[in-house]
């Protein structure tokens, strides 16, 4: 395909993949994205025929996490436009956010994209379900015109380089700005030039979070801004606090700076009121009442990334600590405590950081002892509470208060 040829200036480490295709579009004199997917899928279609058809016809499906079956063939297509394109193997791929085998607070879907898993729930335009404006920084398209990979990044809604709010909408005719509906990095669909638009400076602390998010401040004590804490570990803690505490992203990427500088004080004030008011909201006794009725999913949120990395995620490790002293605080005795609350199967294998079925490999051993009485030949239910929290913490503390990971008996 002689005619084909990737543009000047190469892609930006911080480009996203859509932005990128965009300018081949641009540079090569195609009316549309559509013309040069239908162009490249015919000349596929002679170099490969089973990746051929793995190249989508339109622009919001381009990216590598939109393939429902055949990511691999979507990997493979890119791979040969490289070398339509003659740029170096891997260079579009870089850019492409990728399935990711990771899940966030249990149960949430990640992509990934260098070595960074976000949460798929963070993605502007992640979704099929209707339009979500991708907001660009007018000043960041005058210094170079190509769409920034954190534009897509919900929790952003400021630029750190120009200390200016993001434009979510066109000042001239107030549609939403979506440069992958519009196929235009610079201009709205009314023929508005995004790059003339006048830009609000943004507060102060709206920049705090979009500059450390992702290159961290060795200076500060905040575990959410600390360059040791992980980006994926950052992301990980601000859908935490959103799940908890934050009712839309704004709230989040304004609150949650100042939350976790108080960490973990705060935190372990909020279950200092749960556990001092716990006996007001019992129905039964302790020994009787699982653990998520006074405390809600803290367990299960609390394992903010899976599979786990070496080093347990700053959340996580509080809550174990917070754990250890409740059980401490609350010795055994006749009369039931909160210590003796019940928490479930799947509650266990995040105390222990361990798998389900280790959890009843644990239970058939006798290690772990049922509260309620189990029917033979049946599986306990992995969301009810049946075994006793200090029994498990007792259990995770003989393998050491610091050990991540328990190591049980081979099946």
């Amino acid at each position: 395909m002689a005619f084909l040829f990737s543009p000047k200036v190469r892609a930006f480490s911080d480009e996203s993949l859509e932005s990128y295709v965009l300018r081949v579009v641009a540079e090569n004199f195609f009316d549309s994205y559509q013309q040069l997917s239908l162009a490249i899928r015919e000349e596929l279609h002679e170099l490969d025929f089973e990746a051929h058809g793995a190249f989508p016809i339109e622009l919001k499906r381009l990216n590598v996490y939109h393939a429902q079956h055949n990511s691999h063939f979507r990997m493979r297509a890119l791979g040969l436009l490289e070398s339509l394109l003659d740029l170096p193997n891997y260079e579009l791929q870089k850019l492409a956010l990728l399935r990711s085998n990771r899940r966030f607070l249990g149960s949430l879907s990640a992509v990934h994209r260098n070595g960074v898993d976000i949460p798929l729930s963070f993605i502007r335009y992640g979704g099929e379900d209707g339009v979500e404006s991708v907001p660009i920084c007018p000043q960041c398209l005058q210094d170079e015109p190509y769409i920034r990979q954190a534009w897509h990044i919900r929790p952003v809604e400021a630029c750190a380089k120009h200390e200016c709010e993001l434009l979510h909408h066109c000042p001239e005719c107030d549609t939403p700005i979506n440069y992958i509906e519009n196929e235009s990095i610079t201009y709205c669909t009314c023929g508005f030039e995004f790059a003339t638009a006048s830009s609000v400076k943004a507060k102060s602390h709206a920049c705090v979070l979009p500059r450390s998010l992702f290159e961290g401040d060795a200076l500060s004590n905040n575990p959410l801004l600390f360059l040791g804490t992980s980006v994926t570990h950052r992301l990980a803690a601000l859908l935490w606090y959103q799940k908890r505490d934050a009712p839309n992203t704004e709230c989040m990427a304004n609150d949650s700076v100042n939350y976790f500088a108080a960490w973990p004080e705060n935190f372990y004030r909020e279950l200092d009121e749960l556990t001092s008011t716990a006996e007001l909201k019992l129905i039964d006794l302790f020994n009787r009442t699982s653990f998520r009725f006074i405390y809600g999913e803290l367990i299960i949120y609390s394992q903010c990334l899976r599979p786990e990395d070496t080093v347990p995620h700053f959340i996580y490790t509080a809550l174990m600590d917070y754990l250890h002293k409740l059980v401490e605080l609350h010795p055994k005795s006749n009369k039931p405590n909160v210590a003796d609350m019940l928490v479930s199967v799947a509650e266990t294998s995040v105390l222990l950081s361990t798998t389900h079925e280790q959890v009843y490999r644990l239970y058939q051993d006798g290690v772990l002892t049922s509260a309620p009485r189990q029917k033979m030949q049946q599986r306990i239910d992995p969301h009810i509470g049946v075994f006793y929290l200090r029994q498990v913490v007792e259990y995770q503390a003989s393998f050491g208060v610091n050990r991540h990971g328990m190591y049980l008996s081979a099946w």
